[in-house]
């Protein structure tokens, strides 16, 4: 089960802890790095002239950059083999890479982890299929996301639970479920190794082992609505009994009680006159079976020719619910202990292996949710010879792409819950993690650091200024790494932060996929992002917005351009949030599409205050209103027309999301490495990183797993 390597390094490396040490000091040292991973902003590119590109790409890169077409630069940074490549361009005669543009392509893709399904965890998944039943409202990406990892998570908790037979794995703690896909998945997997169907031979197959359950832990309260509708009807979930309503029947009935009898026909009150039958056979069994008890005698079974009648409750369901609210104001219960009561009552009486429960995770301690939990009614006997439903509830943690801090719950709470046994979590949304340290501060050398600016419509929270201590970093190692100064340094005066940092530009560039970038989908990508780039620049000219400075004083219009530092400046940006398809057609659709949209909410998410989407509005209302079509058309053919303009943009982009790998490896690495001090602990017996989804078909697919020890060991 355990891949080769703990993590999927290059070969380049000689271990894991060679490779996370020499990652350490790469990521903290580096300066053309620390800038292109959270020092750049896309709206920054035309608000200085000649622009930004000029300011923060190194001068010897600048005329290969812009010699490339986009998908000529994505293959050479991150397909083509760099020595074949290089040897083609000197035969061309066309410009060539600088060394220190080679030398850096060379490194982040060695400090990148590799993305490829190991051979082991391929060969197992090649089977996996599941019923078409169990893919209902599933896209082609979440059916290969969850066939993929419910077999891997099944395989996973059967080689935890041979490994401690004591303490094998009852449940499958899924934490942000959602829809619940992967529970559902799972959970139909336990059905059909219950029933002995997926053994590959017949040994196995008719080896008996432990259902396991599923708890689905669920913040919103109607995605859980939603998926308990998806578990009934995939039959997975037992659907409630429907009581049996006969309205009109229960109508007549009432007009027999009263004397009406003259208004129901003879097939009428022969209906009435079998359910009141059926009514009173029910009651005598019931006195009979009371009156025999203790008595020394077997009973005899009823024949099986006679049916079961099934007497119905006939009224309306407001009278129905009207008795019911009355006894349960006399018992005293609440309307959501009542309900829980039924749900309870209802999974026990079904035996469904799903449980939900909803509630937001603020930390790893699980344990409100754990104690919710009740083991499984097993049949037969385990493999040690006892009563299979004594053991206690044991329980893996896995979720599929948990967003920002989910994933840090998720792994924490194998430390904090000593009934967790293991982890299995795929991480996603890297943007909306917290930091553990504080925003960055890196001092790189020709250029400040550029905190993330507050939008003037946006909501004012500052959440790289929390020090959260859930946060990024996990691990010690990462927060009080202090990078070793160069040899050839002459500077004396400690120039580096302690711990590692990325700020939300480098967290969101990580969740970029460029790999998988194609060239009409790359072409509409940095179309998108002229346009918005174009647009800060009209906002700047027509007095909306202003320049500010990012350390000292505001911008003084009366500096000359010599005494002023390009990287020192910035805009503070809008929110503008997504626009109808047709905005995107050309730059006038886009400035028109924005502006009507900001002048008419002001913040795309309704976030701002009720003043500070005011001031925009007027500002927005005020001086954009005489724009014309001359006046876009003159910006459009400024930068537009300009294909080196455009090109500007698209190649810092590409570089920004090539160089997010290593972002993306820092953090996965870091999760890794505060698993690894838990096993220094003894507290964790193994952890491990591995791919578990096809990169094409899903990006964030390398899978953080943690073991815990077993106290026996």
């Amino acid at each position: 089960m355990r891949p080769e390597k703990s993590l999927p390094y290059s070969d380049e490396f000689k271990s894991a802890e060679d490779y996370v040490e020499q990652l350490l000091q790469y990521v903290a040292s580096t300066p053309v790095f620390q800038v292109l991973c959270g020092g750049v902003h896309i709206m920054d590119f035309y608000t200085t002239d000649p622009g930004l590109f000029y300011s923060v790409v190194p001068a010897d890169w600048q005329p290969f950059l812009l010699d490339r077409e986009p998908m000529e630069l994505l293959d050479f940074l991150l397909r083509d083999d760099i020595d074949e490549s290089l040897a083609k361009i000197e035969s061309s005669g066309r410009v060539s890479p600088p060394p220190s543009l080679v030398q850096y392509v060379r490194d982040v893709r060695r400090f990148s982890l590799k993305r490829d399904v190991p051979e082991a965890t391929a060969a197992a998944s090649t089977t996996a299929k599941l019923p078409r039943k169990i893919t209902m409202g599933m896209n082609v990406k979440k059916i290969h996301e969850v066939t993929q990892f419910s077999e891997y998570v099944d395989r996973l908790a059967n080689a935890v639970s041979e490994d401690a037979p004591t303490t094998p794995i009852t449940h499958l703690v899924d934490v942000g479920s959602g829809q619940n896909y992967l529970g559902r998945a799972l959970a139909s997997k336990s059905k059909v190794t219950e029933n002995g169907q997926n053994g590959p031979n017949r040994e196995q197959r008719d080896k008996k082992r432990l259902r396991r359950g599923v708890v689905a832990v669920e913040s919103k309260g109607h995605n859980i609505a939603g998926a308990k509708g998806l578990d009934m009807m995939t039959g997975v979930m037992a659907a409630p009994v429907k009581p049996m309503r006969n309205k009109k029947l229960y109508q007549q009935q009432l007009l027999l009680e009263k004397g009406a009898a003259a208004k129901i026909t003879d097939k009428v009150k022969n209906r009435i006159a079998k359910l009141a039958e059926a009514g009173q056979n029910k009651s005598s069994e019931s006195e009979e079976a009371t009156e025999g008890e203790g008595e020394d005698q077997t009973p005899t079974p009823p024949p099986k020719s006679k049916p079961t009648t099934i007497v119905a409750d006939m009224r309306p369901r407001n009278e129905i619910a009207i008795e019911a609210y009355e006894q349960n104001q006399k018992l005293g219960l609440s309307a959501k202990q009542l309900q829980k009561e039924k749900d309870n009552a209802a999974a026990a009486e079904a035996d469904n292996l799903i449980q939900y429960v909803e509630g937001r995770l603020e930390n790893g301690d699980l344990s409100h949710v754990l104690s919710q939990v009740k083991p499984l009614q097993q049949d037969g006997e385990s493999e040690e010879g006892r009563d299979s439903s004594e053991l206690p509830p044991n329980f893996l943690t896995v979720s599929i792409h948990s967003c920002g801090n989910l994933s840090h719950y998720g792994l924490r709470a194998l430390e904090l819950n000593p009934a967790v046994r293991a982890v299995a979590i795929v991480g996603c949304c890297y943007n909306l993690l917290t930091e553990r340290l504080g925003p960055p501060t890196y001092k790189i050398p020709g250029m400040r650091p550029r905190p993330t600016l507050q939008p003037v419509n946006g909501r004012v929270v500052r959440e790289e200024e929390r020090r959260d201590p859930e946060g990024f970093p996990m691990s010690e190692r990462f927060a009080q790494f202090v990078p070793k100064m160069p040899e050839t340094s002459k500077d004396t005066e400690d120039t580096f932060d302690k711990g590692i940092r990325f700020n939300i530009t480098a967290r969101m560039m990580a969740c970029q996929a460029p790999g998988n970038w194609t060239e009409a989908e790359s072409e509409a990508f940095f179309t998108r992002h002229f346009y918005r780039a174009v647009l800060q620049r009209i906002f700047l000219d027509r007095g909306v917005l202003k320049r500010v400075r990012l350390h000292g004083k505001e911008k003084d219009d009366t500096e000359s351009p010599a005494d002023v530092d390009d990287t020192d400046i910035a805009v503070t940006p809008i929110i503008i949030g997504s626009l109808r398809k047709a905005c995107y057609a050309s730059l006038p659709a886009y400035v028109r599409g924005a502006v009507a949209k900001i002048a008419a909410q002001g913040n795309g998410d309704g976030s701002a205050s009720s003043a500070e989407n005011s001031a925009i509005n007027a500002a927005v209302a005020e001086k954009m209103d005489d724009l014309t079509d001359e006046d876009l058309e003159e910006y459009n053919v400024r930068f537009g027309g300009n294909s080196l303009r455009r090109r500007e943009l698209s190649a810092v982009w590409s570089l920004m999301a090539f160089s997010a790998g290593v972002v993306e490896s820092t953090i996965v690495s870091d999760r890794w490495q505060y698993l690894r001090e838990l096993q220094v602990r003894g507290m964790v017996k193994d952890c491990w990183v591995e791919s578990v989804f096809s990169y094409h078909q899903s990006p964030r697919n390398l899978v953080v797993v943690g073991v815990r020890q077993d106290e026996q060991a």
